[in-house]
């Protein structure tokens, strides 16, 4: 991206608030209004030779920063995030439900700060790769090396009617929707709940299927009486491995499953989804998951489009060589999850260590483990293995059991502890 237009796009891409920002209390400060001018400011001196700079605060970013302060501990490590704290993704589901508390979720990146990381809180509006500078809220940052770890972008435009009626919609793909749908859920009197999943690759992939598993357990319980249905733009449940045995779990459920089914529009006016084949699919309730996209400022860069183009073995973008992506923004042959963004992130730390001159092994290759919930008591086992250069070897699934429920916790508290120490 030249100069010129990113300076034309960067007053749009700030101008609405963050998800922090909206929630009231003390984020309700406009966001950033009065820094603007700014932008053309740099913030920092210019980088000793060694400076890296993380775009997002994720899994895929904090397990960078971590692994890159381990294995280049004289590196300047500066991590760009728009919101005051990390809210585990995974949890989202249990919120919406009532299993989880949202406190349990949250974690300060204060840890990374006492291991020398520089947490800067900011919005972060574009990035000019040929002059090595990422333009923020507060002003411009140079880098060495750079991480773009930007996760979803949640595609409301693709959806006729979202964009201007948010309030049409809630669900727990972003910490806003988690909070309202926990809300609509706990009122809930009775009728058809739908479940709308976008078109692959999105971000948890078995995310909708629990979400439906888990409400109707809960209205079950409730004595509440709902007619679930999942309105699927795949052809089958994802991931592909665990397509039957989400089938089956349905069958036993009694959850309807309607695959092929691409909603285009919410008609909240008449609580109706409208689909690409032109069905209309009434709602009493409804948690449609948006198209997922990567952040505009990728495409903008010339990073890629829809998503950043990088190898899938060292994770570096295909167009500039002191540029990584990672997570849910890359462009790669693996999950796009939790677990798969935190082992991207540390195996991109090794590949940017290395660039560094610093002597470090090349990493093992990536493999994704999940504990998918069928019911607040009972997961699914989902495991794929990939050779280096990003190639599926293996895949396993397994159907739910009690056990597979206990590792699931473990699991999300295992990454946790990884990132932030507790």
């Amino acid at each position: 991206m030249k100069r010129r237009d990113a300076l034309k796009v960067i007053g749009g891409t700030f101008a609405g608030l963050t998800v922090a920002d909206r929630l009231g209390g003390y984020f309700t400060k406009p966001a950033y209004a009065e820094e603007k001018p700014a932008f053309h400011k740099d913030i920092l001196s210019a980088p000793g030779g060694k400076r890296v700079v993380i775009i997002g605060g994720g899994f895929s970013g904090v397990s960078f920063a971590n692994t890159l302060r381990e294995l280049a501990p004289d590196a300047e490590i500066i991590l760009l995030e728009k919101n005051p704290f990390f809210v585990s993704g995974p949890s989202h589901i249990d919120y919406s439900v009532g299993m989880k508390k949202l406190e349990d979720a949250v974690r300060s990146y204060y840890p990374l700060r006492e291991k020398g990381v520089k947490v800067i809180k900011t919005e972060v509006g574009g990035i000019l790769p040929e002059d090595n500078k990422v333009m923020t809220s507060k002003g411009n940052i140079t880098y060495n090396y750079l991480l773009v770890s930007t996760g979803i972008r949640l595609a409301d435009e693709e959806i006729l009617q979202l964009s201007e009626h948010p309030a049409y919609n809630a669900h727990s793909w972003e910490l806003e929707g988690t909070i309202e749908l926990r809300r609509r859920v706990e009122s809930f009197k009775g009728g058809k709940v739908v479940v709308s999943v976008p078109s692959a690759p999105f971000k948890c992939p078995p995310g909708p299927y629990e979400t439906a598993c888990l409400l109707d357990e809960f209205f079950k319980k409730k004595g509440v009486s709902a007619e679930v249905v999942v309105a699927d733009a795949n052809d089958k449940p994802q991931p592909p491995p665990l397509a039957q045995k989400w089938l089956t779990v349905f069958e036993k459920k009694g959850i309807k499953y309607m695959p092929n089914n691409k909603v285009v529009e919410v008609d909240g006016a008449n609580n109706q989804l409208v689909t690409d084949k032109g069905e209309k699919i009434k709602y009493d309730l409804v948690t449609l998951i948006p198209p997922n996209k990567a952040s505009t400022l990728i495409k903008e860069s010339g990073l890629g489009d829809p998503f950043a183009d990088v190898d899938p073995t060292t994770f570096k973008s295909k167009k500039f060589g002191n540029i990584f992506g990672t997570g849910d923004c890359a462009k790669t042959p693996y999950t796009k999850s939790a677990y798969t963004a935190f082992y991207e992130g540390k195996n991109a730390a090794h590949y940017a260590a290395i660039g560094m001159g610093y002597s470090v092994k090349e990493p093992v290759p990536i493999h994704n483990i999940c504990y998918p919930y069928a019911s607040s008591t009972e997961s699914l086992l989902i495991r794929v293995d990939w050779e280096k250069d990003g190639k599926m070897l293996k895949a396993t699934a397994d159907d739910p059991k009690t056990d597979y429920r206990d590792s699931r916790a473990a699991w999300e508290s295992t990454l946790l502890k990884s990132l932030f120490g507790a």
